[in-house]
């Protein structure tokens, strides 16, 4: 089974997000979620982008590499929107990863200093139209990785998948559930 860095969103490791990733853990993988706001949560969006901002992105890189060392045996990142740069710069950089969710997010590969790793297994899973993550940022990425999974999900808004946001789609959030735990037990058989 997989160990998994999980990062959080804008708004904070969630109660919602904590319960995927217990759900995960009762399919068997191991999961760590380092929390960038050291257990602060923001029910609104621009009061968690707003404290985002204020520790800046460095720091929120810096997160990402302290849980990378924390746990080395992690061979998974998932993030969601703001966690999505900390998934991706991971899994673009360091060694031993061997797939990456990327939830209402992605950058373009070069702005995280180089291209996606030759056939690093990735999933990118976005609302459709979602203004935090746009169809040019995630077409960057794909011409990077041409291997990606793209879904989008038509008429959701852009957190869809977390139970405690307004955002939340039970629909939507079942498909890419099914979609992300298929995916894992695929990696894991590989």
């Amino acid at each position: 089974m997989a160990e998994i860095l999980l990062f959080h969103h804008a708004h904070g490791l969630t109660d919602g997000l904590s319960a995927f990733a217990e759900r995960l853990r009762a399919d068997g993988h191991t999961v760590h979620t380092p929390d960038t706001y050291a257990g602060l949560t923001f029910a609104n969006l621009d009061d968690g982008v707003a404290h985002a901002e204020s520790i800046g992105r460095d720091a929120v890189a810096h997160v990402a590499m302290r849980a990378a060392r924390k746990h080395p045996n992690a061979t998974v990142t998932i993030g969601f929107s703001l966690g999505s740069m900390q998934a991706q710069m991971l899994a673009q950089h360091r060694r031993g990863i061997r797939g990456c969710v990327l939830v209402g997010g992605a950058i373009p590969p070069e702005h995280l200093g180089g291209p996606w790793p030759a056939h690093l297994p990735v999933q990118v899973h976005v609302a459709d139209p979602d203004d935090w993550c746009t169809p040019d940022e995630v077409e960057s990425l794909r011409r990077s990785a041409p291997h990606a999974e793209v879904f989008t999900y038509a008429g959701r808004e852009h957190m869809f998948v977390d139970p405690t946001l307004a955002d939340y789609d039970a629909d939507a959030a079942d498909a890419f559930e099914e979609r992300v735990t298929g995916w894992l037990k695929a990696l894991d058989a590989s």
